[in-house]
């Protein structure tokens, strides 16, 4: 009897500290760093890869542009149209984008096959694009502090860059398809942050992308013009524009063949590193050199 007592409370205890540890050990995998990671959007793609987890990365969308010699990943579907079967096949732990990224309903049904989904903001200057890179860096279990340190100098940089600009030009922002006029970039686009941080002042304070009308073309009166890369063949640098829209010729950006083409993968996904060197670039068409 009193061996029955005794062995009776032991085997609660060994079945006790068995469900602890295994608790224990669910708790370290659901913790670890993910390794099977699908990136979307070109400027959250190039953190994770500036944050060194470029192993963990298994597939990205189709407006990443990954380095030279990077491993060759699956390109599945764009950012704000996601494929649910196409990602699924990939077996990921870890899905990340920009607050775009989606539809609903596939990011629900991934959630759902427990996949996690970080959403981060789309930086539109340099304190947001830090943010980003200290909470992915929280995701990935990657340390921050060089890419960090990097992008603080490169701010520090380009905001010694513009207080040595005299006067801050006026830019504009164009996409175009000949006889359809000129839809202009407004604030809280990509473009609009690119402006402000390579120093210049948007010509128009509209949100959003907007229609131009013939008059407001001279009105404005822009001192350059930009447009993205993935126009610049359609558009010949800008020769194009001063054909299909000659009431261009009557502005200074018109008057001085004022143009220049942006990396668009730059303006993809708010701002990023990419956007960094940009707006160096631009800062220094401003400045003359």
């Amino acid at each position: 009897m009193m061996i029955f007592s005794i062995t009776r409370p032991l085997k609660r205890s060994f079945n006790h500290i068995v469900a602890a540890a295994a608790l224990l050990c669910m708790g370290s995998v659901a913790d670890a760093a993910p390794e099977r990671v699908i990136s979307t959007g070109h400027s959250i793609t190039e953190l994770v890869l500036a944050l060194g987890a470029g192993n963990s990365l298994i597939a990205v969308d189709s407006s990443t542009r990954l380095p030279a010699g990077f491993k060759k990943v699956p390109v599945i579907g764009y950012y704000r149209q996601l494929p649910v079967e196409g990602m699924l096949a990939q077996n990921p732990q870890l899905l990340i984008g920009g607050e775009h990224m989606g539809p609903a309903n596939t990011l629900t049904l991934l959630e759902n096959a427990g996949v996690k989904i970080v959403k981060l903001p789309e930086a539109e200057n340099g304190e947001q694009l830090i943010a980003n890179i200290d909470r992915l860096s929280k995701v990935l279990e990657k340390p921050a502090a060089e890419l960090t340190k990097n992008v603080v100098a490169q701010l520090r940089e380009l905001k010694r860059a513009r207080t040595s600009l005299s006067e801050a030009p006026r830019i504009l922002f164009v996409r175009t398809q000949e006889g359809r006029g000129l839809k202009a970039a407004g604030t809280g686009t990509s473009p609009d942050s690119l402006i402000r941080m390579a120093g210049g002042a948007n010509a128009v304070d509209f949100s959003g992308y907007k229609q131009l009308s013939d008059e407001a073309l001279i009105e404005l009166r822009p001192d350059w013009i930009l447009f993205s890369s993935d126009q610049d063949a359609q558009l010949q640098g800008g020769a194009a524009l001063l054909e299909w829209q000659p009431l261009l010729k009557l502005t200074p950006a018109g008057k001085n063949g004022a143009f220049f083409s942006v990396d668009g993968f730059a303006l993809l996904g708010g701002m990023g590193l990419a956007s960094l060197k940009e707006a160096k670039k631009l800062n220094e068409k401003f400045s003359g050199n």
